[in-house]
């Protein structure tokens, strides 16, 4: 008898789907990774990627978030309004609120390297939506880009850059169960990264070997590809020291608390002042 109904609640737990988890990033840190491959692999957790649902077009009746068996993101807390992207899915995910008694990671990455990426993307690489209303909030953006320096656009970007970090530094601290994640660890420090990554997520080997191969940065640049390079640092070869100056002072919080170092650099000397 005690053997049946020790069986039974073992195979219970074997069918009890885990908690949901919440993947929050920015705009330019391998999100496209993992909204493409990682998140999709995870064991136990079906995706649920709303921000990529309302860029295709998919129909989405209404948003919900369930207590268990789902992961949901990227949710990209760069995204601002009037999108309905950030009203209907962003908005509300990055409520104090909400985020206390989830569990949560939180993919961050050197906000002057977000800059720079931010620059050639928004302003030559990156494709735009089917959705009109999308697109031509895309293409809005593309216009403002080309007609700056990647300079002006760095200086002009920063602020914004910084409340978005503000934002996640106030989630993460809110979140009961969370962990920040640094897109230089993916890089240099696999180990570190992929320990972390695996916390709260089930992931397999295989999965995260995958994962390894693709986040290699390039070894040859590519300024018109969707995937520039990838090196951390690269702030430090495009853009002039009193740009990195001025930002170092910006983002000096946001350094600070999350451990990125604000001195050694080589930045580049020659400005360009072309309209593109």
């Amino acid at each position: 008898m005690f053997g049946k109904v020790h069986s039974s609640i073992k195979s219970v737990r074997l069918v009890t789907s885990p908690d949901s988890v919440y993947f929050y990033t920015l705009h330019k840190c391998a999100s496209g990774l993992f909204s493409d491959y990682v998140l999709k692999n995870v064991r136990g957790l079906r995706l649920m990627d709303y921000a990529d649902r309302f860029y295709k077009g998919d129909p989405v009746e209404c948003v919900t978030f369930k207590e268990k068996g789902f992961i949901y993101g990227p949710i990209r807390l760069s995204t601002g309004p009037p999108t309905v992207i950030y009203s209907r899915f962003v908005e509300p995910a990055s409520d104090i609120d909400f985020i206390r008694d989830k569990i949560a990671i939180f993919l961050i990455r050197d906000p002057r390297d977000i800059l720079v990426s931010s620059y050639y993307s928004f302003g030559y690489t990156h494709e735009f939506s089917t959705v009109k209303e999308i697109e031509e909030q895309q293409r809005k953006t593309r216009e403002l880009v080309l007609c700056k320096t990647i300079d002006a656009f760095a200086l002009e970007a920063a602020n914004a850059t910084l409340n978005h970090f503000h934002t996640i530094d106030r989630l993460s601290q809110a979140c009961n169960r969370g962990i920040v994640l640094k897109y230089e660890d993916m890089i240099d420090n696999w180990e570190k990264f992929s320990s972390g990554l695996t916390k709260y997520l089930n992931i397999g080997r295989k999965t995260l070997r995958h994962t390894y191969k693709r986040s290699r940065p390039l070894e040859n640049e590519s300024e018109t590809g969707f995937r520039r390079s990838g090196k951390p640092g690269a702030y430090k070869d495009k853009l002039l020291t009193s740009t990195v100056d001025a930002l170092n002072i910006i983002f000096a919080p946001v350094l600070t608390r999350f451990h990125y170092e604000s001195s050694d650099r080589s930045p580049a000397t020659v400005p360009n002042y072309t309209c593109r």
